[in-house]
């Protein structure tokens, strides 16, 4: 009788899984208060509570909550970005526009509270890097939207022109968002009714064009 090795059949054990840092606990209570309250109104003592941690790891860790801010907040514009650039769906520039403003519109809703404080303070005076983080974001928003008008290289004027469009639309956000001045659906529309004149005042660009 010949001898034949046997092969042990695959492990049925797992892997262990890691628990989640002090930071990484800290990071995403940060997140989920900071969307839900905004900053002003969430404090240190809040968030080592909720994520269990001492006190002293938060400033250990991030320096100061302005620090722990603009860390969620380069997270959360990654995230958006993200979700954005994959947003623009449609076979026409209308269409897709407004699929990325759908798109917008929710990942908005789902940081509201953070959303109205960003809106409220325009220069963001709190965070200088917090400002950058989010200007960036709208930088890369803006490039991506001339593309689908059929703008590739915009000129500063063009992009000075989208940012004072999406800042109407911003302000569209807000009055929803704050008091409900305005429905979901009249933000999408006048912000597309918005886009249709300055793309054919000033853009010389067609919004129904086919991309």
């Amino acid at each position: 009788m010949t001898d034949t090795a046997i092969s042990p059949g695959p492990s049925n054990r797992q892997v262990p899984v890691r628990p989640p840092s002090g930071k990484q606990r800290i990071l995403e209570t940060a997140e989920r208060l900071f969307a839900n309250k905004g900053f002003p109104d969430v404090s240190a003592a809040e968030i080592v509570r909720e994520a269990g941690v001492a006190h002293g790891l938060l400033f250990h860790h991030f320096g100061s909550m302005e620090g722990l801010y603009a860390e969620v907040s380069r997270a959360a514009a990654q995230r958006m970005n993200e979700a954005q650039q994959h947003s623009f769906r449609g076979r026409t520039a209308r269409e897709q526009v407004a699929s990325f403003l759908r798109a917008h519109l929710k990942a908005v809703k789902q940081r509201q509270g953070d959303a109205l404080f960003r809106a409220r303070s325009h220069n963001l005076a709190i965070n200088t890097e917090v400002a950058e983080i989010w200007e960036a974001s709208r930088q890369q928003a803006i490039g991506r939207l001339c593309e689908v008008l059929g703008i590739p290289e915009p000129t500063k004027k063009v992009r000075a022109c989208m940012r004072a469009w999406i800042g109407f639309h911003d302000q569209l956000v807000l009055a929803w968002l704050s008091d409900r001045a305005l429905s979901e659906s009249e933000v999408l529309k006048l912000t597309l009714r918005q886009l249709e004149h300055l793309a054919s005042d000033e853009l010389s660009v067609e919004i129904d064009r086919g991309v």
